[in-house]
């Protein structure tokens, strides 16, 4: 690379924004697309010229492209950028261009690679590009509902480490030199002219199944994932008066592939909504169509896809519906989040004692004076790098999860609960599979009798057979090594809890020479039957309700475990229908090990909870 190249490339910051959809192309749809144009946008401004290492902002023009992988002439009014390598060494090279209109941002990604790698087990290994947007600019280090991180490979699939992916479509290609993709990302807020965003794109470079560069427009820490404040920013401009935005079939084209995955004979109103896909497809497929038409079809969609109901019939599998977008976005009324500190021990030879705290989300209306109203309590616990702030983020804060419970419990979906978020690790201790393993011993002494005794809940006191009492209206779940957490307090906690939901990862306990035959599997399932037995409880006195994506680097292990244990019937009753059975495992076609899956699982496991 040229050294004034390089120099041209530093004046440079880019802001993308996305809208987070599964993009797929949907038969009978191109002539719609192909008749979206957009009115020709007036030309960019200048990048800031200000001569420091510390680049400018990128310019976004005003302009609607149809998202179909071809290039439109509506893209010769971006000004290109050129991402420079952050780590590695190749030779892949990429030029980004964006545009925006009035409901969206666009991302032109045309990248030159010769080889091309999809066969990673991480999303992030592979062939693709990482959209990072923070609409509100206000630069927080951690991912607020406005921050998103969005990535699609050169084989169109998609993932999302933060954002909700029904504001995401993408088109790719597969060209002679590498690739490009196509991007629209649906705003929250309508855009104008000299508004700032936080913007920033990554390209992976993979060969044989593991990323080796990474490309990047602003971030050259590779950090930009875990802090927003490493984004650079856009500027959007360029748009007239009388300007008018070009036509959006992309949200009624996400609705509709995501409503053909549902299984609508298991809903009384399946055939409404199946009337409605079928009436959206002749729309989509009509190039006349006007913009009025598609939002009306949208909302008719959308509301009825919204208001499924199970029919009485029972099924095996849980299926694994969409959190609706405005459960994400919209602010209702708000829980707290108060936090606790407390002490406890390392429970191991040395028992050294320990202050630490954790998070306790309140619904709406708790009011710690009324003793009359009690409370289920879900303890929430995260993965492997992660904290007790992960899930709720701290006092003050409102994360998507947070959301979600309050859209939830204020539409009836979900009886207010207490959700409290504590830690398994100890600072100072790298021995995470012990201190996973060992956790159960500071949940059960110390976590318990704190969190029961000082709110409002079904524990009459912090005795121990108080606790016991109240097992039915507790649960514990986790995520990654959470779910490690999760089956040992199984094994070891199951007298103080009835409910347990696991999620993206299997059992890590050592059952070898315990005497149990078959597999290693098969054996992990006898000695996970052994204990409610061991404890006198029968199938009815616990739930697992288990969960994991099928591009989850824990998938095979999960299903594996799942099948040998479905396969132990005097103890795990498998069904989606809880009054025949006692667990279940649902999956996410791919879904991946991120968080905003595992809201995904949360929103439908949560209401299965204390039915009993």
């Amino acid at each position: 690379m040229k050294k004034g190249t390089n120099k041209f490339l530093k004046r440079f910051t880019v802001l993308l924004t996305a809208t987070a959809i599964i993009a797929v192309w949907l038969p009978g749809s191109s002539s719609l697309i192909r008749a979206a144009t957009s009115e020709k946008a007036p030309g960019g401004i200048a990048t800031k010229q200000n001569g420091s290492d510390s680049p400018g902002p990128m310019v976004t023009n005003f302009g609607s492209p149809v998202i179909d992988g071809n290039i439109d002439e509506v893209w010769k009014q971006a000004v290109p950028v050129l991402p420079v390598i952050s780590s590695g060494i190749t030779d892949t090279t990429a030029t980004i261009k964006t545009l925006w209109d009035d409901r969206a941002l666009y991302i032109l990604a045309e990248i030159k690679d010769s080889h091309l790698s999809a066969e990673a087990g991480s999303v992030y290994e592979r062939d693709s590009l990482e959209i990072f947007l923070d609409e509100n600019n206000d630069k927080t280090k951690d991912f607020d509902v406005d921050d998103l991180q969005f990535r699609v490979n050169y084989k169109n699939k998609q993932s999302a480490d933060h954002g909700d992916l029904n504001r995401f479509y993408t088109c790719t290609k597969e060209v002679k030199d590498g690739y490009l993709i196509e991007a629209r990302i649906a705003l929250l807020k309508p855009p104008v002219n000299n508004k700032v965003l936080g913007f920033e794109v990554q390209i992976n470079d993979a060969k044989e199944g593991k990323r080796i560069a990474t490309l990047n427009l602003f971030d050259k820490t590779g950090s930009a994932y875990a802090d927003t404040g490493l984004f650079g920013n856009t500027v959007l401009t360029g748009k007239k008066a009388g300007t008018i935005s070009g036509l959006n079939p992309y949200d009624l084209m996400n609705l509709v592939k995501y409503a053909k995955t549902i299984k609508l004979e298991r809903y009384t109103n399946g055939k409404t909504v199946e009337k409605l896909v079928k009436k959206a497809d002749l729309i989509l497929g009509d190039k006349k169509a006007k913009q009025k038409k598609i939002d009306q079809i949208y909302s008719e969609l959308n509301l009825s896809v919204r208001n499924l109901k199970h029919s009485d019939q029972g099924y095996e599998d849980k299926e694994c519906l969409q959190v609706p977008t405005e459960y994400k976005t919209t602010d209702v009324h708000k829980g707290t989040i108060e936090r606790l500190d407390y002490s406890t021990y390392t429970y191991d030879n040395d028992n050294k004692k320990l202050e630490k705290y954790l998070n306790v989300y309140l619904p709406y209306g708790y009011n710690a004076n009324d003793k009359s109203k009690k409370y289920n309590v879900l303890y929430l616990i995260h993965g492997m790098g992660e904290n007790q702030n992960t899930i709720f983020g701290g006092p003050g804060k409102n994360t998507e999860l947070m959301k979600i419970l309050d859209n939830m419990i204020a539409d009836n979906e979900l009886e207010p609960m207490i959700v409290v978020t504590p830690t398994w690790t100890n600072e100072g201790n790298s021995n995470m599979f012990g201190l996973v393993q060992n956790f159960h011993n500071e949940l059960i002494n110390d976590i318990l009798p704190l969190v029961e005794t000082k709110y409002n809940t079904y524990a009459a006191s912090a005795s121990q057979t108080d606790l016991i009492a109240a097992r039915s209206h507790r649960a514990f779940g986790g995520f990654s090594m959470g779910s490690g957490c999760t089956w040992y307090n199984y094994i070891y906690g199951i007298d103080y809890f009835k409910y347990y939901m696991p999620i993206s990862l299997y059992c890590l306990a050592d059952v070898s020479g315990m005497g149990y035959e078959g597999s290693s599997a098969d054996q992990m399932a006898q000695y996970l039957a052994s204990i409610p037995k061991k404890a006198g409880y029968g199938p009815n006195d616990y739930r697992i309700f288990c969960a994991t994506g099928t591009d989850d680097m824990a998938y095979g292990g999960m299903v594996t475990q799942i099948d040998s244990m479905k396969k132990l019937t005097d103890s795990f009753i498998y069904t989606a229908d809880l009054s025949k059975g006692n667990m279940y495992f649902m999956t996410l076609e791919d879904g991946t090990h991120t968080w905003n899956c595992v809201n995904r699982y949360l929103y439908n496991m949560l209401p299965d909870l204390f039915q009993d």
